[in-house]
């Protein structure tokens, strides 16, 4: 995943205050295709707790790693989840296409960054995902999107649907700010293991992304099973 800063800061809303729980725990990496290989045993000995894989993209693209990572991670004791990446066709069938393979998960996120090598979401059809999704689960999905998402393409939250969801807040700084319609975040991406705040690389995988929960180990493990709380 990638983070966008906008050229045009005078379009940028009135921003709220860095959100920063009292306890937070960085035991949460998220993976794709492009991070490979990995050893998930490592990475739990290492200290991670749990994993986003990356399961789709747009209305018909499976990523090939998903299935062996979910059975590998799984079978390492990590907690696992997955992510959609948004792009601009219709919303329904990328809903289809992501809870076709990864509706096994407890925790379920769409990603609606800036897509550099085709169409972006859009808002509205980002809102229009997280209805549909909402529609065949019964739950909102987790929301992963920063702070400036919303403002610069024009179109705010569309009936406050996207407020609705957890937020999944990517913002590589060591003051983490909410975009607008959030007032704090679930998880914090805080480093693609380059850069960001405390950049390492993990054990078992390297260079990766890597999120805070905010709560205990004991809290995200009581999460997981319900993130709609």
């Amino acid at each position: 995943m990638t983070i966008f800063v906008g050229e045009q800061p005078s379009l940028l809303p009135v921003l709220s205050a860095p959100y920063i729980p009292p306890i937070t725990s960085d035991v949460v990496v998220d993976l794709s295709h492009w991070q490979a290989p990995v050893d998930f045993a490592r990475a739990k000995l290492a200290g991670i707790v749990a994993v986003i894989l990356k399961a789709t993209q747009g209305s018909e693209r499976i990523d090939v790693t998903f299935a062996q990572r979910f059975a590998a991670a799984t079978a390492s004791g990590l907690l696992v989840g997955a992510y959609h990446f948004l792009d601009d066709s219709p919303p329904g069938l990328q809903i289809e296409n992501f809870l076709s393979v990864a509706e096994g998960c407890s925790v379920l996120a769409l990603d609606a960054e800036r897509n550099a090598i085709g169409g972006t979401v859009t808002m509205t059809q980002a809102a229009e995902a997280a209805a549909r999704f909402h529609m065949a689960t019964g739950s909102m999905p987790l929301i992963y999107i920063n702070r400036y998402g919303p403002d610069q393409r024009g179109t705010g939250l569309p009936n406050n649907v996207l407020s609705r969801c957890p937020l999944w807040l990517p913002a590589y700084s060591s003051r983490p700010v909410c975009p607008p319609g959030w007032s704090k975040w679930a998880l914090w991406q805080h480093t693609d293991g380059n850069i960001g705040s405390d950049a390492v690389p993990v054990a078992g995988i390297g260079h990766c992304d890597r999120s805070r929960f905010a709560g205990t180990i004991a809290d995200l493990v009581s999460w997981w099973k319900n993130p709609q709380r």
